[in-house]
């Protein structure tokens, strides 16, 4: 099933695809891209935050299988190719920055960056369970939305502190 294709035919095939993709996307972020940011962060609180996130991602993977297989017997998933790309622009920025501090400001904006994508998902799938009367999943989807959300706001904040530290020229 693809998006835009004739396989997409309704809400429900849509949210099904979207779905396939969150899963593949949070599968992404507990497989390399939080390991990675992890690995190369350098700011205690940031690998710190990148680690309760880590946790909190693999309780997504896990509450976005319960969906799936609620909603069509099995956890299949589909290439989140927005991840994928946002995951692999993170670790090659982080990588070509030299200064520590600098990496981890490009940790920060690389988090954020996909943070607002995950925000952009969860938000549009919570919508979509609700229309469609998946009212469990709806507050599932919305819990996440919310941890999502929270992930961003500390990123934001660590910004703050850091980006400050950051040499200038």
């Amino acid at each position: 099933m693809g998006l835009f294709t004739p396989d997409v035919t309704n809400l429900r095939d849509l949210y099904i695809t979207k779905l396939e993709k969150a899963l593949n996307m949070e599968k992404q972020i507990v497989e390399k891209g939080l390991p990675t940011m992890i690995e190369l962060a350098t700011n205690p609180q940031l690998q710190s935050a990148f680690r309760t996130h880590l946790e909190e991602s693999r309780e997504h993977v896990s509450r976005l299988e319960r969906i799936l297989d609620q909603a069509t017997g099995e956890a299949s998933e589909s290439t989140c190719k927005a991840a994928s790309a946002l995951i692999s622009e993170a670790g090659s920025d982080a990588k070509d920055a030299t200064d520590s501090t600098v990496r981890d400001v490009v940790l920060i904006a690389a988090g954020n960056e996909v943070e607002h994508h995950e925000i952009a998902v969860y938000g549009t799938l919570a919508t979509w369970a609700s229309v469609l009367g998946e009212d469990a999943a709806a507050a599932v989807l919305e819990q996440t939305l919310e941890e999502e959300k929270k992930a961003d706001e500390l990123l934001t904040a660590l910004a703050e502190q850091i980006n400050v530290e950051a040499p200038v020229a």
